[in-house]
């Protein structure tokens, strides 16, 4: 009977074999940009024969949406890989329900590239850099409510189409810039700093709903929206909002005028994006979304 055990096991292997390439030749997925680095934003992309019910992706233990491109009837999607995420080799699943319920899953995996982002030297006055107490305890306050906003994710998708910048300016400060001021490391910079004159208006960079109007110690007056999918854009150092929180906003509605509130060392917006908690470079987003879906 010893011998025969194991030509018992061959065909359940088998079978658990087939079940397994059945589910991974089931999908296909690609993404863009070839190169991914520090601070990207990813395009993903997934079809498959049949038809497919649901589909969506995880990445670090967090799921992304997929919508159906119906032209070519092609899910898309984003995921953000943040500036501090260490190069290396990543793993996406990619996980499709088809019209029979049946699961599929296909595993992509990609390299994440190193970025050699610059450092920056500021001199600013010392109250804007060495708080006393109560400034420090309303700063901790301000990043718990922003670190609370932004794990939310609305599960409706609010934004069409490209991205535009806010502002037409030229950028001044890059995205992922290390900063040392007053002779102090600081956090990196998180976005990128338009170029704009004083006055000037700040337009939507999609469609989205406002979640925060608000003035803050670090980045003054400030908008916030949230496009849906867990992405949010925010507009720093206003010199006036025109919106408030709860309002639908289109893409370029005008949401405030440029101005250097806050710490700033004169006019200009800072630009940033937030998705699924990942700090990206706002000109990845542009570049990625100019023949997104509609």
């Amino acid at each position: 009977m010893r011998f025969f055990q194991p030509l018992f096991f061959i065909p359940l292997f088998l079978l658990a074999a087939e079940k397994s390439a059945i589910s991974e030749n089931y999908l296909r997925v690609d993404y863009l940009p070839k190169v991914v680095k520090q601070g990207d934003v990813c395009r993903l992309r997934a079809w498959g024969p049949g038809v497919i019910k649901s589909l969506y992706g995880e990445f670090q233990g967090k799921r992304f949406p997929m919508a159906l491109s119906r032209p070519n009837k092609i899910y898309e999607g984003l995921i953000g890989i943040d500036l501090n995420n260490r190069p290396g080799k990543y793993e996406i699943k990619m996980v499709a329900i088809n019209g029979g319920s049946r699961i599929h899953v296909k595993s992509l995996f990609f390299k994440v590239h190193k970025v050699e982002f610059k450092t920056q030297k500021l001199t600013l006055p010392p109250s804007m850099v060495d708080l006393d107490p109560p400034t420090l305890e309303r700063v901790n306050q301000e990043a718990e409510r922003l670190k609370v906003l932004f794990q939310v994710s609305r599960e409706e998708k609010l934004w069409r189409g490209a991205f535009i910048r806010p502002v037409v300016g030229e950028v001044r400060t890059v995205f992922g810039m290390r900063r040392i001021i007053n002779g102090q490391h600081r956090s990196p910079h998180t976005g990128v700093d338009l170029q704009a004159e004083e006055g000037s208006p700040v337009g939507a960079c999609n469609t989205g709903v406002v979640v925060l109007v608000e003035q803050f110690f670090f980045s003054g007056k400030s908008v916030i929206l949230d496009h849906g999918w867990g992405l949010y854009s925010m507009y720093f150092h206003l010199a006036e909002t025109k919106v408030n929180e709860g309002d639908r906003i289109d893409k370029g509605a005008v949401l405030g005028r440029v101005g250097s509130t806050g710490r700033s060392t004169g006019p200009h917006l800072h630009w940033g994006i937030i998705l699924k908690g990942a700090r990206v470079d706002p000109l990845s987003l542009l570049r990625l979304t100019e023949q997104l879906w509609e």
